[in-house]
């Protein structure tokens, strides 16, 4: 059995804060959206592929008795997004940043698991693009508001990036992709898809995580990776009947509710800056894939990090720079 994930601090508020959650209709995203509501989070802005889900989603969150209770002036603004698009992300970050002025948590939750090579609308490799990429892009895109909303409140803003502890179930090391060849074109290569492809997309989700933090003043915004555990979803519906049917059994078995995942989720967005740069989970820090602490994976990462940043500029000119922080 997993531990227990420890209850929030008594005083824990959120009054005042605005808070983004992508895949915030269902769900662990859905799941997260209701705590911080709870716990009286004044604006929420919920990141959805379907506007209609997000809309019922919204009178969900809002129909909450304890919502209702201690909150019941919240306001919710639902966005609609694709991150299997790089299009859509460019569409949403044209919207977002022409009407919001203010974000003091982002939780970038949404993601997904295939196991056969399942091509974007851009030619990439849906569980590369989905779970990593679009997470690097939307990181770009917010820290520069999460550091402005920090200078103005006078403390850290959150960024955290949703991962898994599956980095571990993975033989992925510095000999699995040659120096020769560029990460974005192993992993969008068919050739190179299996059943190890979502473990691998969150070990470069962790470790942009990482780089990132590394560039950003910990006091302005706290930039880390989370494991919320094995969660009670319906995150198996991609995988073939050989796994999502037995995953379902042991879902409904051992795995935790979606109420203490999402918990552990807000838990990783509350630490102080000594909470950057790190992956969490069941609330406390663990260590990442072993293969990100050793020195052949510290290069990795930045190797990665400087072709992530050169795709970037393809994506969008005018995407911020995260530079080194002093």
């Amino acid at each position: 059995m997993m531990p227990k994930v420890p209850a929030f601090p008594p005083n824990l508020d959120f009054t005042g804060h605005s808070i983004l959650v992508t895949g915030a209709n269902s769900g662990l995203g859905f799941a997260s959206a209701l705590h911080y509501l709870q716990l009286k989070a004044s604006t929420l802005y919920l990141l959805v592929r379907s506007l209609e889900k997000g809309e019922q989603a919204k009178k969900e969150l809002l129909a909450d008795p304890l919502v209702q209770k201690n909150n019941p002036k919240a306001d919710i603004h639902i966005y609609q997004v694709d991150l299997a698009s790089l299009d859509s992300l460019r569409s949403f970050s044209k919207k977002f940043f022409n009407e919001v002025q203010a974000l003091n948590v982002a939780v970038l939750n949404a993601g997904v698991g295939y196991f056969n090579y399942n091509p974007t609308i851009d030619k990439m490799e849906s569980t590369f693009q989905v779970n990593y990429l679009s997470n690097a892009i939307l990181t770009s895109y917010l820290v520069p508001i999460l550091k402005q909303s920090a200078l103005t409140t006078g403390r850290p803003s959150h960024l955290t990036i949703v991962s898994s502890m599956m980095q571990n179930r993975t033989s992925f090391g510095e000999n699995t992709i040659p120096q020769s060849e560029s990460v974005f074109d192993w992993f969008n290569d068919p050739k190179n898809m299996g059943v190890s492809r979502y473990g691998q997309s969150k070990i470069l989700a962790t470790a942009y995580a990482n780089e990132a933090a590394s560039r950003v003043d910990p006091a302005q915004v706290v930039v880390n990776s989370m494991c919320p555990g094995f969660v009670k979803t319906g995150f198996d519906v991609n995988s073939p009947g050989f796994i999502k049917y037995p995953m379902k059994i042991l879902r409904s078995l051992l795995a935790r509710s979606t109420e203490e995942g999402a918990r552990a989720i807000v838990l990783a967005t509350i630490t102080g800056p000594e909470g950057s740069g790190k992956f969490f989970t069941d609330g406390a820090v663990t260590p990442p894939a072993s293969f990100l602490l050793t020195s052949e994976g510290q290069k990795f990462q930045k190797r990665m990090w400087d072709e992530t940043q050169e795709r970037l500029r393809a994506v969008d000119l005018n995407l911020p720079v995260l530079e080194i922080s002093n």
